[in-house]
């Protein structure tokens, strides 16, 4: 057997775990393995860069003279660019050729697509289903992006790769074509990179490339050179990749809104002869870099990210793009510092969090190798579910469970031990657990931004963890609780028939049950269950469907997915659930907050719960919100300044009943005002 149809065999193995994810009843036809392939890529391109936010969304029309269709589709922000996926999904059981004439057709069936999209928008489509919202998303915009990629996804094996060649114009738009076949997927995951590498040829620059000054000094142990780039070069690598350039980066671009890059903006286009006095530079990184035979002009450069300067690259491409600028006299410094490939994620963070100066940051080390991610991924190999069969195989780094389950050996005996211990359905990627752990924590219009923005926003928020950390076992079960409540919430949405913007009914759900119950869900009696409770099964039952249609209201004539993105989208449905009860079987199941409540009403106990999930640091901050801004009475900062003291002392004195209720009302009205999501 080759390798490549070993990989293949593994892709389709997780195809079919994804296929009985996605369907009901057990029911898989190919349109199911089709979704569930398409998912499985456009996570693995979210996490190469290449997407995001990415939808999956199927709309087509195979029955038309001029059939179009498409996957999936997203909009990044702040970039003038749509990018569409359409699917070639094979269900044979050996590896098959993409020749350039599927190719092609696929291609066209995009194409076909987005010139509908653009001109007809979601007329006649159903507006409750998720295509009416992709259609509607790309008909509002479609003045917004002048650059279209097409990016066709594929489990067969490309015979002739040229689509790089291809480059068109289509109405107003600018259309560039990708294929991630299997092979390209293979090589993606064996190499252990976390983003797709960008390879630049300089070369055909005037002059043949980037003059430079490269550090003699051998002994550095590194390559490092200083090169004067000009500003249109940095334009058009932006134009072209995007925030790719900018993946490795702990700061993201601020749209002009801060002080300093208005001032960058500013210098654009009034001074461009000053910009190279005024501006810091940037710092780039590279995996390879290659001189001419002088050593004095930059050829090209093999995985290139820019992890300080993200703010210049992109002020200089919105000013020419959407101011105009002339940037024949805008040239900016770089430091390029060429790292190995097996060094990248200890130093470039490094790099990034040393040399970025400019703007105050918070660096936050995204990448696997957290000690954080390291300490669950150990914890996992070693904890059993109950009854000791089985475990809960945490995915630290992409493709780590077929890897694992290829290293058992060949023999299908090896095979069915493995999937024995580390079933299919019980593997948590670190995507995944951001996903469950935002939800819980009452962030469903963050999960909702999308697996990148979402594991952002995770990581930002972790305590701080020393190298070798590892999780207890009771704090392991809770992290596996929330998945399993999670997955048995799509499960049952699924049962219900909730197909539409499913994924966000169910965030939704969780994070109104966390918040309602003030997390007071028994999450040790889920894990050993493996299973929720019947309580908490009706209770989730009786609340899909009205979220469901609660989410939708609350939309109105606001495209869907990007409403469901808003904290005013979260709080509307907090209003409108307000009145929804807690089942007094589930009520009885609550963990109480102390044995001097255990005979006070579920709602005493849940502002008592709601107050002490805040920390000193919070209620603190709330008394001094409340101090600067007059929105708070003197007796309410009072009382934020008194359980600021419970909470600094561990609470060993808790709320009293008057306390938690104005409390929570307190923490409601700090977090409203100080929504920055």
């Amino acid at each position: 057997m080759t390798e490549l149809q070993r990989f293949f065999d593994e892709l389709m193995s997780d195809v079919a775990a994804g296929t009985a994810e996605s369907s009901v009843d057990g029911h898989a036809d190919g349109a199911f393995k089709e979704i569930a392939f398409t998912r499985i890529m456009v996570q693995d391109l979210e996490a190469a860069g290449i997407l995001e936010a990415p939808v999956v969304c199927y709309h087509a029309n195979t029955a038309a003279r001029q059939p179009y269709r498409a996957n999936g589709y997203c909009l990044p922000e702040d970039e003038s660019r749509l990018d569409i996926v359409i699917t070639d999904f094979r269900s044979e059981s050996n590896v098959q050729k993409l020749t350039a004439a599927d190719v092609d057709r696929s291609f066209k069936q995009a194409l076909r697509f987005l010139m509908h999209a653009v001109e007809h928008g979601a007329r006649g489509v159903d507006p409750g289903h998720e295509d009416s919202a992709m259609l509607s998303e790309i008909f509002e915009k479609r003045n917004d992006f002048d650059r279209v990629q097409l990016i066709l996804v594929s489990n067969a094996q490309l015979v002739q790769r040229r689509e790089k060649e291809r480059r068109e114009q289509e109405g107003s738009y600018q259309v560039g074509y990708e294929v991630w076949d299997l092979e390209r997927l293979r090589r993606f995951r064996s190499s252990g990179a976390t983003h797709e590498p960008i390879e630049i040829n300089l070369s055909a620059l005037p002059g043949g490339g980037i003059r430079c000054v490269p550090a003699a000094d051998a002994t550095l142990g590194y390559q490092s050179c200083v090169a004067i780039i000009p500003g249109q070069v940095l334009h058009d690598l932006y134009d072209e990749h995007g925030a790719r350039l900018l993946e490795l980066n702990v700061r993201s671009y601020l749209q002009a809104r801060g002080k300093i890059n208005k001032e960058i903006l500013e210098t654009l286009l009034l001074k461009p002869q000053l910009f190279l006095a005024y501006n810091n530079g940037i710092t780039i990184v590279a995996e390879r870099v290659e001189l001419d035979s002088a050593q004095t002009l930059i050829t090209a450069v093999h995985g290139l990210q820019i992890v300080n300067g993200g703010q210049t690259t992109a002020s200089i491409h919105r000013a020419r793009k959407e101011n105009g600028a002339d940037l024949t006299h805008v040239f900016v410094q770089a430091k390029l510092t060429v790292v190995p490939p097996d060094q990248f994620d200890e130093m470039v963070p490094e790099i990034s969090r040393l040399s970025n100066t400019q703007n105050k940051v918070s660096t936050v080390d995204l990448g696997a190798n957290h000690a954080f991610h390291i300490g669950v991924e150990r914890a996992s190999r070693k904890t059993w579910a109950p009854g000791e069969q089985s475990m809960w195989f945490y995915e630290r780094a992409r493709g780590a469970y077929q890897t694992e389950r290829s290293r058992t050996g060949k023999s299908d005996a090896k095979r069915a031990t493995f999937d024995r211990k580390y079933p299919a359905s019980q593997r948590i990627t670190k995507e995944d657990l951001a996903r469950y752990c935002n939800a819980w924590n009452a962030l469903p219009h963050i999960v909702s931004k999308g697996g990148q923005k979402n594991f952002e926003r995770f990581m930002n928020g972790l305590q701080k963890v020393e190298k070798g950390w590892e999780p207890d076992r009771d704090e392991f079960r809770v992290l596996v609780g929330k998945a399993i409540l999670f997955l048995k919430t799509q499960q049952l949405a699924r049962s219900l028939g909730i197909k539409a913007f499913g994924i966000n009914v169910v965030t939704y759900t969780v994070a109104l049950l966390a918040d309602r119950t003030a997390r007071r869900i028994d999450i040790a009696a889920i894990w050993n269950r493996q299973d929720l409770t019947p309580a908490l099964r009706s209770q989730l039952s009786d609340w899909l469907p009205k979220v469901a249609a609660a989410l939708l209201r609350s939309a109105g004539p606001r495209n869907p997915g990007e409403w469901f993105k808003s904290d005013q989208c979260w709080r509307d449905l907090r209003s409108e659930s307000a009145d929804w009860g807690l089942s007094r079987a589930l009520t009885g199941e609550l963990c109480s907050v102390g044995e001097e409540y255990s005979d006070v009403p579920d709602n005493v106990q849940s502002n008592v719960a709601r107050c002490m999930l805040a920390d000193a640091q919070k209620w603190f901050k709330v008394q001094v919100w409340g101090s600067e801004s007059n929105e708070l009475e003197k007796w309410q900062i009072g009382i934020a300044n008194t359980l600021s003291g419970y909470a600094a002392q561990g609470w060993h004195k808790k709320p009293s009943e008057k306390q938690a209720k104005h409390g929570v009302v307190i923490l409601e009205m700090y977090d409203k005002a100080n929504s920055s999501e």
